[in-house]
């Protein structure tokens, strides 16, 4: 990692780093939480690869003390697509997956076993917390990239979707999008749905686990370049 980032007292994302402006509960969260000092170095970004430098004052208002720095964007595109599980745990997974690096998370429309079932109203307000925790993520890990929380997915209409399932062959570089089913798996006609089956290992996994698992996987590849 960049050290500026790594050092950095706070890291926020702003609409734009040239003219960045930092919105009420950003404000309040680097001055009045972390205690943000004016002379402590801070860095910002778009979200969209984009970061600098810069201190904040009182006010919390921006300046800037460094120009503009451009990331590329991560080599590949990395998606865990994962099945609604009960209480906390659907916010846990994103907050792990968004920390170590998956580009993209896919809520699972209920599947057979599933046991969790947002109604429309419910999948809505969920979507937006989720979407919080990980911009809130994203900003503790020092991303400059920042994962996209998509709205509710029907397995089948997943491109290039691989099946996370005891049964499987090794994950390897070329698998870059992997489904987790509930606590229960998926039945044998939705495995049949995904492109190819992929195991996480030896032993049964619970739900949030195994999306973690997947990630940290297919992020080794790619942190390999391979």
């Amino acid at each position: 990692m960049i050290s500026l980032l790594r050092d950095s007292a706070a890291h926020v994302f702003v609409d734009s780093v040239d003219a960045p402006v930092l919105g009420d509960v950003d404000a309040h969260h680097l001055l009045r939480v972390l205690r943000v000092k004016s002379r402590d170095a801070v860095t910002i970004s778009d979200g969209r690869g984009k970061w600098r430098t810069c201190v904040v004052d009182r006010n919390a208002n921006i300046e800037a003390t460094s120009d503009v720095v451009v990331e590329a964007p991560p080599k590949w595109q990395l998606t865990v697509a994962f099945s609604v599980v009960k209480a906390d745990r659907p916010e846990w997974t994103v907050q792990k997956l968004t920390e170590i690096g998956i580009d993209e998370m896919i809520v699972l429309a209920p599947t057979t076993r599933s046991v969790v079932r947002w109604d429309a109203g419910r999948a809505n307000k969920n979507l937006e917390r989720l979407r919080v925790v990980a911009r809130e993520a994203a900003m503790q890990s020092r991303r400059v990239w920042l994962p996209k929380v998509s709205d509710v997915t029907v397995l089948s209409e997943i491109a290039n979707v691989c099946i996370g399932d005891p049964s499987g062959s090794p994950i390897d570089a070329s698998h870059r999008t992997i489904a987790i089913g509930p606590e229960g798996g998926f039945t044998e006609e939705e495995i049949a749905e995904g492109k190819s089956i992929v195991s996480l290992g030896d032993t049964i996994l619970r739900a949030e686990t195994a999306a973690i698992s997947a990630a940290v996987l297919m992020s080794s590849y790619r942190n390999k370049g391979s």
